[in-house]
């Protein structure tokens, strides 16, 4: 099957491209022309100049690639089921209700602030209300940015992900409020601008990671670090020595020195690569915890995908696992990408 797709891929040329994201599996990193973490995919996403672009990811990062590609390009995601359940915490309508509930209550501007990991819906509702987009690598500075022009923020969905950004900022606990699924929240005795309403949505690869899996890991290698992704809980992050996006967590780890000792609290797929891709240290994952619906994409929906592409190009047939966004979404869910990158690159 590998040996099909490189042929594939060597007669489509420069027409095909394949970003990936860290938590796909060994053999499909290995294909990939591209590999990072959410924000370095969507910067290449919106810079590649190939006509078809096959995302081995999840649908809200396919969906990203659409708004941000130019008109003539197309995209795929080799199994469509893959979704992000943390994604499916929030709807359109639910963003559109937090923000007039919240507007309600404050005297100064609610702006979003959305995690990459929602759908492009959701993304579509912030960037009409001139908020942007984050990822885990960025979302200290989308907030900052905000919080310095005296404006509240409403951060979504991931409620892990916005506490610990607060804890990183120092903002003051009378100034977090969480805002529950049912649309309710703290309302009394509102302190001055600015303020973080945080969604109340998880991720539930982060979620599984448990403190008796810190302890257990501590106990196990005294000497070892230990290094985990910012979605997990609050308790998670303060017993552990580092936290960060994928990008940070392979960067701290690849220029550690050879012997090194670190456990891993991400996704089982990634912690696995870290652990080939660099033999003299000693990597493990704090627990086996899976991202389903990153392992939907195989090496057979990718070589069927890349099929689709050349005999449609060969004869016209029918294109599968196309992904697409109606022109009405794509204006202002760009507007918020586009938010996000202006602010970090400057």
């Amino acid at each position: 099957m590998i040996n099909k797709i490189k042929e594939l891929k060597s007669k489509l040329g420069n027409k095909v491209a394949i970003p990936a994201h860290h938590y796909q599996i060994q053999e499909i990193v290995k294909i990939a022309d591209f590999v990072g973490d959410s924000y370095k995919l969507a910067v290449l996403c919106s810079k590649i100049e190939a006509e078809f672009i096959v995302f081995c990811g999840v649908r809200f990062m396919a969906e990203g690639a659409v708004v941000l590609a130019s008109a003539d390009q197309k995209i795929f995601l080799p199994e469509l089921s893959a979704g992000c359940p943390l994604a499916d915490f929030i709807t359109a309508q639910n963003m559109e209700n937090a923000l007039t509930e919240i507007s309600d209550v404050i005297s100064e501007q609610i702006v979003p602030v959305v995690y990459m990991n929602s759908s492009n819906d959701v993304k579509e509702v912030c960037g009409r209300n001139e908020g942007a987009v984050c990822t885990s690598s960025n979302a200290k500075k989308i907030v900052e940015y905000y919080f310095q022009k005296g404006k509240s923020v409403f951060f979504a969905p991931d409620y892990n992900l916005g506490i610990n950004t607060a804890r990183e900022m120092n903002i003051p606990e009378s100034n977090i409020i969480k805002v529950h699924r049912d649309l309710t929240f703290r309302q009394t005795e509102l302190p001055a601008t600015p303020k973080l309403f945080i969604w109340d949505g998880n991720c539930r690869v982060h979620k599984r990671f448990q403190i008796n899996d810190v302890t257990d890991f501590r106990q196990k290698y005294p000497q070892g670090k230990l290094i985990v992704h910012p979605e997990c809980t609050e308790e998670i992050i303060k017993t552990s020595d580092l936290s960060g996006s994928t990008a940070k967590i392979y960067n701290e780890i690849k220029n550690s020195p050879g012997g090194s000792i670190w456990g891993v609290g991400t996704e089982y797929h990634f912690v696995q690569r870290l652990a080939l891709e660099f033999p003299d240290k000693i990597i493990v994952p704090l627990r086996k915890s899976v991202c389903s619906n990153m392992a939907k994409i195989s090496l057979k929906n990718l070589y069927e995908t890349l099929k689709s592409i050349n005999d449609h190009l060969e004869n016209g047939t029918q294109l599968r696992n196309l992904v697409t966004v109606t022109e009405t979404h794509k204006v202002n869910s760009r507007k918020a990408l586009q938010k996000m990158i202006k602010i970090v690159e400057g």
